[in-house]
């Protein structure tokens, strides 16, 4: 008689196959969250570090004359990024009209523009005495119903330059 011999065996078997389905699952669960909280962290830095320019160049406004530049602005730009939705990115575009010109003396002293499409409306407000000033940024990163605020002020009432930026405390 003839034996019949099985060939060998060649792929995976459907256990195997799930298993790595399942292990890929398993990653996915853990990174993309992760991910996005890595996103959204990112974009928020776009308003700590154009606050921070702001709060550089006032410093050096104060150094030089003995106080912050006394000049408001209104937020910049009007419409909220979201509703602008520059590009279809959920974007503010970065319109020279909105930080300079007659209109805007408050930026051009701060030597503040958005040059690019940015997530923040900005807003400031200096005092006449040129002994304080609020400058703020608002945002919607993820345009939801939750807008974030970050804003850093100074009152140098002891003549110490101390600005104090204050995070949201909501995380949107």
């Amino acid at each position: 008689m003839k034996k019949l011999s099985r060939k060998a065996q060649r792929g995976f078997t459907l256990i195997e196959l799930m298993i790595v389905v399942a292990i890929i699952g398993i990653l996915a669960a853990v990174a993309i969250p992760q991910f996005l909280d890595y996103m959204n962290r990112s974009k928020k830095n776009e308003a700590e570090l154009n606050l921070n320019a702001i709060e550089k160049t006032n410093t050096r406004e104060f150094a030089e004359n003995s106080g912050y530049v006394p000049d408001t602005e209104a937020l910049s730009p009007a419409a909220d990024c979201c509703t602008q939705n520059a590009g279809g990115s959920r974007r503010c575009a970065a319109t020279a009209a909105d930080w300079e010109g007659a209109g805007h003396p408050g930026w051009e002293k701060l030597d503040f523009a958005m040059r690019k499409a940015h997530l923040f409306q900005y807003s400031y407000t200096g005092d006449a005495t040129g002994q304080t000033f609020t400058a703020t940024a608002v945002g919607n990163t993820d345009c939801d119903a939750v807008t974030i605020t970050y804003t850093l002020l100074d009152a140098t009432a002891d003549g110490t330059v101390n600005p104090i930026l204050n995070k949201p405390a909501t995380r949107d």
